[in-house]
């Protein structure tokens, strides 16, 4: 467990336990918002992210108004944001700054940073949505405001407890009370917070809740909006003045007929019209400020409206301690904290909860106070008020058996309900999901609380099995799916044991939507967050879409900066484009290149960018070129031969230095590696071979379309001018023709030799293995290999006899051809047994007709002079 770098002054326990002070009166119960001061300066301001989704560039480009002029002209921006939504712009920016968040904190001690800066992430985006929203008539949440607000409050959760949960294992000191001593009940509430890590983690989550609640208090008008600093009731009073007189706007029925605070209750008559409209929104915005962790705000707001006694009867509840007994200056008396009648006015204030009397919010404050979990429940209007109720409940129960059990008192006995109040984590959870407010119930279902709620239990197991449902049944949107990814990427910071298979699964799902994205910088770093293996098919299956060079060499820094086995990628990245759209299509029939064939072409590039892979590139070219030879596409093989540099085969025996760099050690010495010798081997086979058929279409245009035509014959009849012009066509033809004759003599010297080096390709022949190669065991792939190799020579080297038997009759060099005969039946080179009977049958024929042209030139069969 990495040790935690802590980013608050102080723990939450002291937090909670700092009750020093003769001038104030404050106790474990007192929302103080410390927590969540230091949770607010602990975030980072946010940072824009140096890289722009696509879709967010292009709306820029297109726009007329920038942001900025949107933003200040609102005389301009209400149909304009509302048409354009750019809010949801701003939203799909969190993908690329919680990549900066992670980014920036790379150490496991810094884990508690990356998620403060998470929490800011999310409320700058939030607060920036709702600053766009307001320029739109639209006061309603969007989806994407919820999921991001409850994504913020995970984050919260997330950063309190575990903190917490961090501490308590790295620092297991029991503190013990001096029970010599004078203790007070303030003492025994810091010994069970400095002591219990539950109880901790209670006081967390009503934080953690309360905070929550004031962000949307915050949003929403106070009390002071709508009255002045005034005496209560002061319609009440003025109509009570002037009872004799008549007053107009007088109440529309019979009032109270005193100004005692229990004047309502005690004659059963109510306030003023306006006054008890006044009262009904003190009490509703007094328990907004409770629910929200702000007592002390709610005091304020009581004295604002001159209720000077419901400020102070939210004082009974503090925990009475009495500094004197400890005091070292002796003639100083200092003043006592909290209510030594506690216990007394938590009893009052239970049955003033329960009084049917009393205003709904009312009792809902008091009942927060004195752990009326039902009375609490009845103003809960979602699933966090419910946990609230619930959490303030069984933390109330538990400090109140505390004191209660440690110290030698009288205390006022509490009614049996309130200690039927107390419930586990687990069965809290079950009367949510349960509970008969709909509202509750469903939004306990809901993946962000289902999420919380495995979190406060800490179930980590539980959660990633609801996670892999959740990944499985598509129920989340791509937000969301960042989030899940993140939790992931934090569990593991922290070493809990996580079901690794869902983890690796939340991450390719994530890993997958960004591919759609298309932002290498985003797909790199996710990516390796995967297993190995997975790393490299996956972030090979996003280079398979990208086809610019640039974009290109981009991809591949992204992978290196994120450490990917980038040479494992690109050689991937080529075998799947290899074996893709392999079925023949009609224009395969033709030999034509189709937009497959230059995809596959294109991806050799993918391997050019590393020279440690000149090896790799030779071999998934030879692998391309048995394709295309196979499909009869020579052109598609050229091409993909010229894909490799120049050098590679320099390059490769360069590491060899016992290899002297000659093309008779390259291709007979064994001191290469396997792979690259036959790799080099294989490449200078089709390099002769597609030499020869260059080499022979050369020899053939020229010889049919370079050849001068003969001069047409004139007639008896003709002029002399008409003769002279005859006789000078006549000579420049003989001196073209001869001109062409020896140059076809250079061509067919030159294509005779570029066909017999395929036909006599050494060691062994043309695309045969060495003898060490074909020794070896042979795996699937390898068998493969081996399978077209020997298609490919009963394919070609037919062929190349054809052409060179064409080469050589067309020339007259008839002698030459039964000499070919003797190559192809020779044992030595057993070029014979590639030939199909039929095929072999047609060559040997046309050699009998070169015999019997010998024979008319007075030659034997062989060609030799008798």
């Amino acid at each position: 467990m990495p040790k935690r770098i802590s980013l608050m002054n102080h723990s939450a326990m002291s937090r909670k336990m700092n009750l020093e002070g003769a001038d104030e009166v404050t106790s474990i119960f007192d929302r103080t918002q410390e927590f969540i001061k230091a949770l607010d300066s602990s975030m980072p301001s946010v940072t824009i992210a140096p890289h722009e989704l696509r879709n967010i560039m292009a709306r820029s480009e297109e726009s007329e108004l920038t942001l900025r002029e949107m933003m200040e002209d609102s005389s301009t921006t209400g149909l304009v944001i509302k048409a354009r939504e750019p809010w949801r712009d701003t939203y799909s920016k969190l993908y690329y700054d919680f990549l900066d968040s992670v980014q920036a904190h790379t150490s496991e001690l810094q884990v508690f940073e990356t998620v403060a800066d998470f929490i800011q992430n999310c409320h700058d985006t939030l607060e920036l949505m709702r600053g766009m929203k307001s320029k739109v008539e639209s006061p309603e949440y969007t989806p994407e405001e919820i999921g991001l607000e409850n994504e913020r409050n995970t984050w919260r959760l997330i950063y309190c407890l575990y903190q917490n949960r961090i501490d308590s294992e790295n620092n297991r000191t029991q503190y013990e009370l001096d029970t010599k001593s004078y203790i007070s009940e303030k003492d025994v509430i810091e010994a069970l917070f400095k002591n219990s890590k539950l109880i901790r983690e209670y006081q967390l989550i009503i934080d953690w809740l309360e905070k929550n609640a004031l962000d949307q208090a915050d949003r929403l008008p106070t009390i002071e909006n709508f009255t002045d600093r005034t005496i209560p009731w002061e319609n009440t009073l003025h109509q009570l003045k002037n009872q004799k007189a008549g007053i107009p706007l007088g109440s529309s029925r019979p009032i109270v007929s005193s100004m005692d605070p229990d004047a309502p209750i005690r004659e059963g008559k109510p306030l003023h019209d306006q006054d008890k409209e006044d009262d009904a929104r003190l009490e509703k915005r007094m328990f907004i400020e409770v629910r929200s962790g702000r007592l002390q705000k709610a005091q304020s707001l009581a004295i604002h409206c001159g209720q000077h006694w419901r400020a102070a009867c939210l004082l009974g509840w503090v925990p009475y301690h009495d500094p004197n007994y400890r005091s070292l200056v002796s003639d100083t008396k200092l003043p006592v904290e909290g209510n030594k009648n506690r216990s007394l006015w938590k009893y009052c204030a239970w049955k003033m909860s329960n009084d049917a009397k009393v205003g709904q919010y009312y009792r809902a404050i008091y009942s927060s106070l004195c752990g009326n979990v039902k009375q609490l429940l009845t103003v809960a209007n979602s699933w966090q008020d419910g946990l609230w109720s619930y959490m303030k409940t069984l933390l109330d129960i538990k400090v109140e058996a505390e004191v209660r059990g440690f110290m030698a008192k009288t205390f006022k006995e509490m009614p049996e309900e309130y200690w039927r109040g107390e419930n586990t984590l687990e069965d809290i959870f079950d009367e949510l999901e349960a509970s008969t407010n709909s509202i509750i119930s469903s939004q306990a279902h809901d993946p962000a609380h289902r999420i919380q709620k495995y979190i406060i239990l800490d179930e980590i197991t539980t959660l990633m099995d609801d996670v892999e449902s959740m990944i499985d049944q598509k129920t989340f949107d791509s937000q969301f799916l960042r989030f899940l990814a993140h939790l992931v990427i934090f569990l593991r910071q922290i070493g809990k044991n996580l079901n690794e298979q869902v983890a690796d699964k939340v991450m390719l799902e994530y890993v997958q939507f960004l591919m759609e994205l298309g932002d290498p910088v985003l797909v790199a770093y996710y990516t390796s967050t995967l297993p190995r293996d997975s790393q490299t098919i996956n972030y090979a299956k996003f280079l398979e879409t990208v086809t610019d060079s640039d974009e290109r060499k981009k991809c591949l820094k992204a992978a290196e900066d994120a450490n990917l086995n980038v040479e494992a990628i690109v050689k991937l990245v080529v075998e799947n484009i290899r074996k893709k759209n392999v079925e023949l299509q009609p224009n395969d029939l033709k030999g034509e290149l189709t937009e497959a064939d230059f995809e596959k072409i294109s991806a050799l590039d993918w391997l050019i960018f590393y020279p440690s892979q000149r090896e790799e590139i030779l071999w998934q070219t030879n692998a391309l070129i048995r394709y295309f030879l196979i499909s009869n596409k020579l052109d598609a093989a050229r091409k993909a031969l010229n894909k490799v540099p120049q050098n590679t085969i320099e390059t490769i025996i360069s590491e060899v230095p016992a290899l002297q760099n000659t093309m008779e050690n390259i291709l007979t010495v064994n001191i290469l590696p396997d792979k690259a010798s036959v790799s080099i081997r294989e490449y200078l086979c089709y390099k002769s071979y597609l030499d020869a058929q260059e080499g022979f279409s050369e020899w053939f245009t020229q010889y049919h379309q370079g050849k001068p035509h003969p001069v047409e014959e004139i007639s008896n009849f003709s002029t002399f001018t008409e003769k002279v012009a005859y006789e000078h066509k006549k000579t420049q033809y003989a001196s073209e023709l001869e001109r062409w004759k020896i140059t076809m003599e250079h061509h067919t010297k030159a294509v005779k030799q570029l066909l017999f080096n395929v036909l006599l390709f050494p060691d062994g022949g043309w695309l045969v293995d060495s003898a060490n190669e074909s020794s070896k065991k042979l795996t699937s792939d390898d068998k493969l290999r081996k399978h077209q190799l020997e298609n490919l020579r009963k394919l070609c080297i037919p062929k190349i006899v054809f052409l060179l038997y064409t080469v050589m009759s067309e020339m007259n060099e008839h002698a030459e051809c039964i000499q070919l005969a003797d190559i192809i039946a020779s044992e030595q080179h057993q070029l014979y047994k590639v030939f199909p009977k039929e095929e072999l049958r047609e060559i040997f024929k046309k050699f009998c007709e070169s015999s019997l042209v010998l024979m008319d030139q007075k030659k034997d069969p062989w060609g030799y002079s008798k």
